[in-house]
């Protein structure tokens, strides 16, 4: 009879890998519970694993547009905001322009009006988010409108031009209407405006908002209904003075009237314009999310893991290392001096 060669060491051997073992199932069981999807894709998956790439890159492309989207969305809800709130200014200038009577305290109660409802519009048409000015098109990094103000690039263009027509005090009503609308020439001059009134650029910000479509994001401080306004507030805030003939202040309330209602209807065609631009990022961000859960699916189906199987695994494996540890520790206590 033949006996075979045993040790405690060997046993104890046999035991310390078959902990290494458990210690590496273990981990990668652990990883499995905690991501819900396979720890090594390639070995689980073999030759379906390209089939995994391809659906985790139409994910993350389908993610960064989403965010794209989303800041599409800010932009354009912000410049919804804002010309709605240029368009009540707006109204406000038209109720003072028609309330308006001939007397000296009326006139300098309107002139003030306007002139702040002026300020406040520049204010609006200059608001940024994020850093990005929404008026400015693709200059985004500059602030559109310069203000109104003595001394200013606008004030002394003005200054200029008033020079090669009579005194404003002694213009007829026939005179005044003939001026304004040169000097509304000149604010539809895009030279002119561009020089001093916007430094805004009249392309504006376009994005893609899907595979198929790119529409513009973004509107300008280029359009008619910031012309008409600057134009109707300018000429409300320098002729409607007590100095100038009521019959050719006449002349300049109908111009300024006529002009704001330009404004109030531009700025709400460009609120049009954003709004439907917003409903089309919005459909194209839905149909994205649509892809989005198709994908996940996919990948889900291709890479998860059963999770009930795999905390059954955790269990069973830490059970095992337990019961490898205490036998190990027994084994390390077995001594022939606790025989002799």
């Amino acid at each position: 009879m033949k006996t075979s060669f045993s040790s405690t060491h060997s046993i104890q051997t046999t035991l310390l890998q078959t902990m290494a073992r458990a210690q590496n199932d273990l981990a990668t069981a652990n990883k499995e519970v905690t991501t819900g999807v396979y720890a090594d894709l390639g070995v689980e998956l073999g030759a379906k694993t390209s089939r995994s790439l391809d659906l985790s890159r139409d994910m993350l492309r389908i993610e960064s547009q989403m965010t794209t989207n989303s800041i599409a969305t800010q932009r354009l809800t912000s410049s919804e905001e804002a010309l709605s709130q240029l368009a009540d200014i707006s109204q406000g200038v038209m109720d003072s322009l028609v309330g308006l009577s001939s007397s000296s305290s009326t006139l300098d109660v309107a002139r003030a009006t306007i002139t702040s409802a002026l300020n406040s519009f520049t204010d609006v048409a200059n608001t940024s988010v994020s850093g990005e000015y929404l008026f400015s098109g693709t200059n985004s990094d500059v602030k559109p409108m310069l203000s109104y103000e003595a001394g200013s690039a606008l004030d002394l263009a003005l200054t200029a031009f008033e020079s090669g027509y009579p005194d404003p005090s002694t213009m007829t009503a026939a005179e005044m209407s003939a001026f304004l609308g040169d000097l509304q020439a000149q604010f539809n001059d895009d030279t002119f405006w561009s020089d001093h009134v916007s430094a805004a650029s009249d392309a504006n910000i376009t994005t893609r908002i899907s595979p198929t479509e790119v529409i513009d994001t973004s509107t300008n401080a280029n359009n008619q209904g910031f012309r008409a306004f600057v134009f109707a507030s300018v000429i409300s805030a320098r002729y409607l003075t007590n100095d100038i003939p009521e019959a050719t202040r006449v002349s300049v309330t109908e111009s300024a009237t006529a002009s704001i209602g330009k404004a109030i209807s531009g700025l709400n065609d460009q609120r049009s314009a954003i709004g439907l631009s917003t409903e089309r990022v919005s459909k194209a961000t839905g149909s994205l999310s649509d892809q989005k859960v198709i994908i996940e699916t996919h990948i889900n189906e291709l890479q998860g893991v059963d999770v009930y199987e795999a905390s059954t695994r955790v269990s069973a494996l830490q059970s095992l290392l337990e019961a490898s540890y205490t036998l190990t520790s027994r084994i390390q206590q077995l001594s022939l001096v606790n025989y002799l």
